[in-house]
């Protein structure tokens, strides 16, 4: 049983990096410091001059705060499609604050706050064929307490592409997914028959839960929230930055969820 769940978490975190379909690196991004460091500073509209930092490249400092812009164009084939922007600007060590916090912001409006546990963002469907100007404000971050240390992250990825995702359902009986995993043709990850193969293995998993008894006394109820630490390992402008970008995530959310407004009007949280 043991051997099974673990080969069953494998599997699983190999196949996540192919929920991502037609990726479109973006290569580099045009970069200022922002010295000042105030809380929610102003967003830059001139971006001429600045330098230019590659993915995979290092940046580092203590409690320094970086703009990244780019200007990309979301593929008109992909009408229809949930778009999707994943970002990794890195970790100095495993925990505290040693991590990214970055707010971004598109066409020039607070979109969501993007970190090391929220990579993914995700673009309205309507936005295919145009041109999107994506601004990140980020942070270094602080060495979690103890003694003042330079953080130094790596710009791992970020990515345009397209989430390749058929109803997925969240479940913990493990011999429907260890049936539904022997499906998978890994002969050739990343082709139209490995694809295909996936798309049957939802099928037999979705029949085996469908077939399912359901009549469970437990109900689950979920309620979502964000823990704000008002004063942690960090300053009070710092606590306010990361209201910022948590409120603005879960606005993005939430709109996401309810569909009742997009980013081109939603409200501007610049005096928390």
């Amino acid at each position: 049983m043991f051997l099974t769940d673990r080969k069953l978490e494998r599997r699983i975190t190999e196949l996540q990096q192919y929920r991502y379909r037609d990726i479109r690196n973006m290569e580099a991004f045009a970069v200022k410091e922002d010295h000042a460091g105030v809380v929610n500073s102003p967003l830059p509209t001139v971006f001429e001059g600045w330098d230019e930092l590659k993915i995979c490249n290092m940046w580092k400092g203590r409690d320094k705060f970086l703009w990244p812009h780019k200007d990309i164009e979301i593929p008109a084939e992909w009408k229809g499609k949930k778009i999707v922007g994943v970002f990794d600007y890195g970790n100095t060590g495993a925990g505290n604050n040693s991590g990214f916090e970055s707010m971004l912001y598109v066409d020039g409006e607070m979109y969501q706050g993007v970190d090391a546990n929220h990579k993914e963002v995700f673009f309205d469907a309507a936005l295919c064929g145009e041109k999107v100007s994506l601004t990140f404000r980020l942070w270094s971050g602080l060495e979690g307490g103890g003694v003042p240390t330079v953080q130094e992250h790596k710009i791992a990825r970020a990515d345009l592409a397209w989430l390749d995702e058929f109803h997925p359902i969240q479940h913990e009986l493990r011999k429907a997914l260890d049936s539904a995993c022997h499906c998978i043709d890994w002969a050739y990850p990343g082709s139209e028959e490995f694809y295909e193969s996936v798309h049957q293995a939802d099928d037999l998993l979705n029949e085996k839960i469908d077939a399912m008894n359901k009549d469970s006394l437990v109900n689950v109820r979920c309620v979502g929230h964000t823990h704000i630490d008002v004063a942690w390992l960090w300053r009070l402008k710092h606590t306010r930055e990361k209201c910022s970008r948590s409120f603005s995530t879960v606005l993005r959310l939430w709109s996401s969820t309810r569909n009742t407004f997009s980013y081109r009007h939603s409200r501007s949280y610049t005096n928390i």
